[in-house]
């Protein structure tokens, strides 16, 4: 009975809140008293230097070796963690650096695709002068904007037209020879017809023996040799240019070269179809002077609806060196 009894008055006795308090203060008042006594040794060590200077100082010199040189061995093992600031710093620094010439490397490979691409183009644009050679003809350079493949159709649209004197039929070249012909001409813009087109036909010489024959467009890389009169002396590997037509097509123009083929000879285009970039269109100079002369026509009566539009006045400034003509400069008059 008296064990059940002491039981039960225990569990109601919180001893555990009992002793969570006693741990607590027993830790407070050691801090308590650790605090006091470094006070003290301090206060005391203060007071000693007071009372007696020289003693501390000649105590204070002779510790001096010992303690620097314990300290000395304690931080020979971190002297290496020392630098590790100024490492990781430079090493920022060094990644910024790297980071940015690697944006400068980047640039200048930018910069250098586009000079060999603008080496490229002045490759081509110099070689389409050295093309043809013949009298009375002019050529008008420009870019291709668009190709239009289908299944047997092969064109391009190019950035020249009516504008620039361009006709209908005018054979249309390239550095390496004849691309087609121009047979929708717009004001600014023209359609060229691929060689290779199913539905183009083009006499031309092959050969050393100028053998007159009728090329026509497969639809695809090659050129079908039809209507060949003396085929007999057409051999693979043979010269094929333009035989000349009074549509507009020169004499002389590069078409490709003769090439085996299962069902007879065929031409091989020297022209790449597919990395064209600038042609030139072949026109003759009466025509392209003609087209300039109706273009600064209709430049010119525009400029007459604008000045009357506009109330503006034409005044004529004289030359400024002998034998120069007036310029006429377009004055607005002021405002009332």
């Amino acid at each position: 009975m008296q064990t059940r009894f002491v039981r039960r008055v225990m569990r109601l006795i919180p001893t555990k809140r009992l002793l969570r308090r006693r741990g607590r203060s027993s830790g407070l008042r050691w801090r308590l008293v650790s605090g006091l006594l470094l006070l003290t040794a301090g206060a005391g060590l203060v007071a000693v230097g007071q009372l007696y200077p020289a003693e501390v100082a000649d105590a204070r010199s002779r510790l001096a070796g010992p303690v620097s040189s314990i300290l000395a061995i304690a931080q020979a093992p971190l002297r290496p963690l020392f630098g590790l600031r100024q490492r990781y710093d430079d090493f920022l620094a060094k990644e910024s650096e790297l980071a940015r010439l690697r944006a400068d490397n980047e640039e200048l490979k930018g910069w250098q695709w586009r000079a060999l691409e603008l080496e490229r183009h002045l490759a081509d644009l110099s070689a389409l002068t050295k093309v043809v050679n013949e009298p009375g003809l002019d050529y008008v350079t420009t870019r291709v904007l668009a190709r239009s493949i289908g299944v047997g159709s092969r064109s391009v649209l190019i950035g020249a037209g009516e504008r620039a004197g361009i006709p209908a039929g005018a054979a249309v070249i390239n550095q390496r020879g004849l691309v087609g012909i121009t047979y929708e001409v717009g004001p600014a813009t023209s359609r060229v017809l691929y060689l290779t087109d199913v539905s183009a036909r083009m006499l031309v010489s092959i050969g050393r023996g100028l053998v007159t024959a009728e090329v026509a467009g497969t639809g695809g890389p090659y050129l079908d040799i039809r209507d060949g009169g003396r085929s007999f002396e057409i051999a693979v590997g043979d010269e094929v240019m333009t035989a000349g037509d009074a549509g507009g097509i020169p004499r002389g123009l590069r078409i490709g070269r003769v090439a085996t083929a299962f069902q007879g000879l065929r031409v091989v285009p020297h022209v790449d179809f597919d990395r064209l970039e600038y042609v030139s269109v072949l026109v003759s100079r009466e025509r392209g002077a003609d087209e300039a002369r109706s273009a600064d026509r209709v430049g010119s009566a525009h400029l007459s609806a604008e000045l009357q539009n506009e109330e503006s006045a034409l005044v004529a400034v004289p030359a400024g060196r002998a034998g120069e003509p007036a310029h006429l400069r377009l004055v607005r008059p002021a405002a009332e």
